[in-house]
């Protein structure tokens, strides 16, 4: 999950999404993070053993709600099984299985009184964070971005 600027990470669990908001292709367990701005829930895309291998595992966002649209976060408990966190956005409603779904809607409240009111224009300041490695061949510092020393073109 990226973050935009001035967006922190309050909190992330492994999570398991209800069956029945589950996209096509999209198994159920993923990671649930709460920021400072959103809720948001990514799930891995199943692209089959052999490309996961190669390619490593692709992750998929499957709700991306911004808490101001959050309306109503409840916990759901079934008669037998583990406690459900629902969450009310725009016309979507679902529901997570994380561990401690009462701590998660004390997390999420507090997220959302720590918003600015509507209308409010917040200054936002973009950093940006140059990390410089060392060619392990010659020794010269280079951007970790650019994939290659400067110098003597070996990779990092």
């Amino acid at each position: 999950m990226l973050l935009e600027a001035g967006e922190h990470l309050l909190r992330s669990a492994y999570a398991v999404l209800e069956p029945d908001h589950r996209p096509s292709g999209v198994p159920g367990p993923g990671v649930l993070y709460l920021t400072n701005r959103r809720l948001v829930f990514e799930a891995p895309a199943s692209g089959g053993v052999v490309r996961d291998l190669l390619r490593g595992r692709e992750s998929r966002l499957v709700f991306d709600g911004s808490l101001q649209a959050v309306r109503n976060v409840s916990v759901r408990r079934a008669r037998l099984g583990r406690a459900w966190l629902v969450v009310e956005a725009g016309a979507r409603r679902p529901a997570f299985d994380v561990l401690d779904p009462e701590g998660w809607v004390a997390d999420l409240a507090r997220a959302k009184q720590s918003l600015p009111p509507p209308g409010v224009i917040v200054p936002t300041v973009i950093e940006r964070e140059v990390v410089k490695v060392r060619c392990r061949y010659c020794g010269n510092l280079g951007n970790e971005v650019a994939g290659r020393c400067p110098t003597c073109g070996a990779s990092f």
